[in-house]
């Protein structure tokens, strides 16, 4: 196993195998699978049982016990995302099937769109689509008057004893909406130049994004704000961060993660960060509120597939094996136990190319006693596929239930990833963030409770530990966003390129003006604090680019957590008094230009 791991509550484990009635039950979920027609094994499994049940076919009483998919419907149908070729055709054809185009985005092959449930599998046999699935999730990342943040930060100081307030740099906030904007302006809790990308609102929503722009104007009251909302999909979020970018955004900071984006590859959020890094943008992310191993709150496992004895065979999955020991020995573990019940969801992810997994991986979720399916995740991958499967946990209870890996028939045996997105597991490793803020160019942000200031400025140390559900590294990544492996053939733990994320920490757990963000918990409001001392930073140089920012945050952050760089807070709390002390001043030549590329921070 690659990280260290631990079994919750300091528990011993007890062996685990699967019973003589699971296997059967799981014989059955195998036995569907293999019986799929060419169409539908472009559909996601879950939303191809739910057409299923809507054009009242027969099915197995395994099959017609098993939960109903977690599916969002709109007036002409379920949402869903298409992976497509496309073009004026497959417009009309989902008009022609009842449904509505919600958009579509060419470069990104994306469509999302609202069909009705029988229609899915006609849709699907069309040769322009390669997969219909339901429509991917986005959520914030927060935990649930001037931040206080400004204080702990010392950014109050600075601004004064530097003259800066981050004139002329502009922000711009990813989140899901600013609902509360006109409210909030008009209380001067923000400027009353708001620039909003058309189209981008987001709202109705939370009004995240609102609060998200009061910490930055609390910090650098002086810079432009710029809103587009992350939410409408993974092709949405990265289209408005190259708009962001064309928009004239200086430094971009976001607080949205997908469920289904890629963690063992850069997929198009994670290029899309990459690319406004490349042209000079400073990008902060939140690194996520899942929880680590040092806290033992930690909900995510990753190991490379280990065969567990399986006894009785499971026939029509290779025989005896091809379920995933969690314990990598004796004693066996066939089944991860739910120690805490997720809010959202269970997802499995392996390391494979997006968009071109051949190694056909399950995920089950059983009861305690391995006899029992309540739900099922397994879509197809034959090559061209995504390595991703999802079952949600939204309206029940599964504590204490337990997660199953299934391997189909000769696959190979690859690095792996169960996650309860806010759930604990029995056995579970560091390595919870992941995502676009893992990507090279981007700063994940851990959260810090503000209150461990104690009134005043962060003295790092134990004083400052990092929030127990702030999520920790490393994050290990096998491709790049082409999809060409670092690491040819050796996709298990000693492959791929390790990352040292997250990146640094910043204060959350602050008083803001916005309806249901008082206070705001989360890496959600640790993430705008860094990026509003970085828009300060910016004023003072303008040239500085994000090498060098990265260079003073790691020369003059305050030390928390392990020695040094660490899984849990990077290289720790950023301070403003500090990193604009360490911030060289731009040089202004005779002719009046200015250049801030001093050979020192580059």
């Amino acid at each position: 196993m690659l990280f260290s791991s631990f079994a919750a509550s300091g528990q011993q484990l007890v062996e685990r195998r699967i019973t003589a009635e699971g296997a059967r039950q799981i014989q059955v979920v195998l036995a569907e699978k293999a019986s799929r027609t060419p169409a539908q094994r472009k559909i996601d499994s879950g939303l191809l049982l739910e057409s299923r049940r809507a054009r009242r076919a027969t099915l197995d009483p395994v099959l017609a016990g098993l939960r109903p998919a977690d599916l969002q419907r709109g007036a002409y149908g379920v949402l869903v995302d298409l992976r497509a070729d496309v073009g004026p055709e497959l417009i009309q054809a989902i008009e022609e099937l009842g449904g509505r185009v919600v958009h579509s985005i060419p470069r990104y092959r994306s469509v999302r769109a609202e069909v009705p449930l029988a229609a899915v599998e006609v849709l699907a046999a069309r040769a322009a689509v390669q997969s219909i699935v339901p429509a991917r999730r986005a959520f914030t990342r927060r935990a649930i008057n001037t931040s206080e943040g400004d204080v702990a930060h010392e950014a109050d100081t600075a601004r004064a004893f530097e003259s800066v307030t981050g004139a002329g740099i502009s922000v711009g906030v990813l989140s899901d909406s600013v609902d509360e904007l006109a409210t909030l302006q008009g209380s001067g809790d923000l400027p009353s130049v708001v620039t909003v990308l058309a189209g981008q609102s987001g709202v109705p929503g939370t009004s995240e994004g609102t609060a998200m722009l009061e910490i930055v104007h609390d910090l650098a009251p002086g810079a432009d704000l710029l809103f587009a909302t992350a939410f409408g999909g993974l092709a949405v979020f990265a289209q408005n961060i190259a708009d962001l970018v064309t928009a004239g955004a200086d430094v971009i900071v976001d607080d949205v993660g997908y469920f289904a984006e890629g963690v063992f590859q850069d997929d198009i959020v994670a290029a899309a960060v990459d690319a406004a890094a490349a042209q000079g943008v400073l990008y902060f992310s939140s690194a996520g509120n899942s929880g680590n191993l040092n806290d033992g709150t930690s909900g995510v496992y990753e190991a490379d597939f280990d065969s567990a004895p399986n006894l009785p065979a499971i026939v029509g999955a290779g025989g005896t094996g091809d379920l995933h020991d969690f314990d990598s020995g004796a004693p066996v573990q066939v089944g991860n136990q739910i120690t805490k019940d997720s809010p959202s969801v269970f997802t499995l992810k392996w390391a494979d190319a997006l968009g071109a997994s051949g190694n056909d991986y399950d995920l089950v979720l059983m009861d305690n006693t391995l006899t029992t399916i309540f739900a099922v995740s397994n879509s197809v991958q034959d090559g061209d596929d995504e390595p991703f499967e999802l079952i949600s946990s939204v309206g029940f209870n599964d504590l204490g239930n337990r997660l199953v890996v299934l391997r189909r028939p000769s696959q190979s045996a690859v690095f792996l990833r169960v996650n309860s997105w806010g759930g604990e597991l029995n056995v579970a490793t560091s390595g919870q963030t992941g995502g676009h803020n893992t990507a090279h160019g981007a700063f994940g942000v851990a959260a810090v409770d503000v209150a461990t200031a104690s009134g005043g400025a962060f003295i790092g140390g134990v004083a400052n530990p990092v929030e127990p559900f702030s999520s920790d590294g490393p994050r290990r990544v096998f491709f790049d966003a082409s999809g060409t492996p670092y690491s040819p053939g050796n996709f298990s733990s000693t492959g791929g390129e390790l990352r040292d994320k997250p990146d640094i920490a910043a204060a959350d757990g602050v008083m803001t003006a916005t309806p249901g963000f008082n206070p705001f918990f989360g890496t959600s409001a640790s993430a705008p604090h860094a990026a509003a001392i970085a828009a300060l930073m910016l004023e003072k140089n303008p040239g500085l680019t994000p090498a060098a920012v990265r260079a003073i945050f790691a020369a003059t952050a305050l030390d928390i957590e392990a020695v040094g760089m660490d899984r849990d807070s990077g290289y720790g709390l950023i301070m403003a008094d500090d990193v604009l002390a360490a911030t060289p001043p731009a040089l202004i030549f005779a002719d009046g230009f200015e250049s801030g590329n001093l050979l020192a921070w580059n």
